[in-house]
């Protein structure tokens, strides 16, 4: 039996921050790459179901 004590809980906290940062990093790269032709989506399908009178 080990008497150190366990470090288990801190370190599954800092797994997930590391997997939440890389999840930004990731959609903010796709945002910077994509963020032109998405607005240009968005605002001809928004104007596609609420035209303007």
């Amino acid at each position: 039996m080990s008497r150190l004590p366990s470090n288990r809980g801190r370190q599954s906290f800092i797994e997930y921050a590391l997997i939440i940062i890389l999840f930004a990093i990731v959609m903010l790269a796709i945002l910077l790459i994509l963020g032109d032709d998405l607005r240009t989506f968005i605002n001809d399908l928004l104007q596609a179901w609420f035209p303007v009178r």
